[in-house]
This record gives structure tokens, C-alpha cells and sequence, in this order.
């Protein structure tokens, strides 16, 4: 595709809770603060560990500057409203 240009798509994640059941407490991020996501991951099913997580985990850049993943009871992606709001407050409108 030599001389086009693709605009890669930001998906961005809104932090919920850092204290859910205290699992998180302490955790790098802050609450209501939108975080741009490097990479989806997903955890595949085991039936061997059938109480494990298995949902997809958000790798995104914390307040701390580290990288690291987080899943959906800590974080969730914007709505397109939500996104089309941030995209209106980084223009300044």
C-alpha cells in the first residue's frame, strides 16, 4: 500500500476501581482517568483451571509509566459517546 496512509484505530479504557474486594488495592491507576491501550490480550479457558479468569486483559501504560495489563473489573472500554467526548476535550471544544 505504498502512498496510503492508514489510521490506526486508539481503543482507550476508563478505570471503574483500583479496591474491588481489596484485590487492587494500591493500584497505579486512577479512577475515571482514560488510558489508551497497547494491546488486548486473551486468556484462553483451561478446564483444569475453571476458576481462572478468562476474559480479555487491557495492556495499557499506567500512572506510573510501567506497562501493564488489567482486566474488566478494574477497567472498561468507552462507549462511542465516551470516545467521542475525549476526542472533542483534546481539540478544546
Amino acid at each position: 500500500m505504498e502512498g496510503k496512509t492508514v489510521k490506526q484505530l486508539i481503543m482507550k479504557v476508563i478505570c471503574l476501581n483500583t479496591s474491588r474486594y481489596n484485590k487492587y488495592l494500591g493500584l497505579p491507576l486512577t479512577v475515571g482517568k482514560v488510558y489508551d491501550v497497547i494491546e488486548v490480550v486473551r486468556i484462553p479457558f483451561l478446564p483444569s483451571r475453571y476458576d481462572d479468569y478468562s476474559g480479555p486483559r487491557y495492556k495499557l501504560v499506567n500512572d506510573l509509566g510501567e506497562v501493564s495489563s488489567y482486566g474488566d473489573d478494574c477497567v472498561r472500554l468507552l462507549t462511542r459517546s465516551e470516545e467521542r467526548e475525549d476526542r472533542l476535550k483534546e481539540l478544546g471544544i
